[in-house]
């Protein structure tokens, strides 16, 4: 009896109905060497789809046991997970999803190896990180604020970028909170926050390491360029929210995420770039620091006197040359 019943396990398919987000929607049991699959009544899984054919669909066993699904000859034909070519038979392997008409499916054994269960994390867990990590944030924007002080210190200028930045931040959360519930069905509105706060606290550490550093080292790279690290961060904080939202697809997103920030990096380098080239716009820090801050050491009176009076040569010269004409000024003289 022991044998029979191991026996019926090893026989034992289970189809799987999938929703466009890949989420498991059914599933079906189903017993024997050969199973169907169709809108017609006789088969063994009968799936409410008009694109599929009224008998669509083979699962059988080869000669070593592997499972094979095989097109019956249906219009729509036969497709492995999101290809566009269209396949007569395809070897499951358990993870494969399989699209018939608009119906995506996956076929597994009763023996086959799913992940070990997830930690259940409480929500109330979930609200004390996101207490820290936002009195994390908090704490740098004023220390922060507090290294930039060049005047009489006001309250107001303390205040009011903790309000607006609680005020963004919060409508932030609730956006990807409201796409959570659509797509997933959970809000999920604490995890956002964590995510948002986490992220948001490594990005204010970030500014500001290149902010006391461009000014210590006067390193002018970190002045010009923090906004590569900064779109990077930001492409990382979307991604994380997508994954929250669904575990699918993590491979396109991450591709999606990191091509739009790299489009917008490029984009903003080319910028700069063109606008020093016409108006020889200069490196700057957004705050003035403290002079304890500062390592590089200071020039010397000699270097700056004669950096001086090689300006004071250049200038000379310019004065004596020719200014150059410039293409929309020489359009007029030919007309003229």
């Amino acid at each position: 009896m022991g044998a029979k019943h191991e026996d019926g396990r090893r026989q034992m398919i289970w189809v799987e109905i999938l929703s466009r987000h890949r989420d498991v929607v059914a599933r079906h049991r189903c017993e024997g060497a050969e199973i169907r699959i169709g809108r017609a009544y006789d088969n063994d899984v009968i799936v409410d789809d008009p694109y599929v054919a009224p008998r669509h669909l083979r699962i059988y066993r080869s000669e070593d046991g592997t499972l094979i699904a095989e097109d019956l000859g249906s219009a729509n034909g036969l497709y492995a997970d999101d290809g566009a070519d269209r396949q007569p038979r395809i070897v499951i392997d358990g993870d494969r999803r399989l699209r018939i008409g608009r119906t995506h499916l996956r076929i597994r054994e009763a023996s086959h190896q799913v992940a070990a269960e997830r930690t259940v994390v409480p929500t109330g867990r979930l609200w004390p990180r996101a207490l820290g990590l936002g009195g994390a944030v908090i704490a740098l924007e004023l220390v922060s604020a507090w290294l930039g002080e060049t005047a009489e210190p006001q309250v107001s200028r303390y205040l009011l970028p903790v309000l607006l930045l609680s005020v963004l931040t919060l409508a932030w959360v609730s956006t990807w909170a409201v796409l959570s519930r659509i797509f997933s069905g959970q809000a999920r509105f604490e995890r956002h926050l964590v995510i948002a706060l986490a992220m948001l606290l490594v990005f204010s550490v970030y500014e500001e390491l290149c902010d006391v550093g461009a000014f210590a080292l006067s390193w002018r790279v970190l002045a010009d360029y923090s906004y590569v690290g900064a779109w990077a961060l930001f492409a990382t904080l979307c991604f994380l929210h997508l994954r929250e939202i669904g575990p699918g697809h993590l491979k396109l997103k991450a591709g999606v995420v990191g091509g739009l920030a790299a489009a917008v990096i490029g984009a903003q380098t080319l910028a700069q770039s063109e606008m020093r080239a016409w108006m020889t716009q200069q490196s700057y820090l957004h705050d003035l620091k403290p002079p304890m801050l500062r390592i590089a050491p200071p020039q010397t009176d000699a270097a700056f006197f004669a950096d001086a009076k090689s300006l004071q040569a250049k200038l000379d010269r310019a004065r004596k040359e020719e200014p150059p004409v410039s293409e929309l000024f020489s359009g007029f003289d030919s007309e003229e």
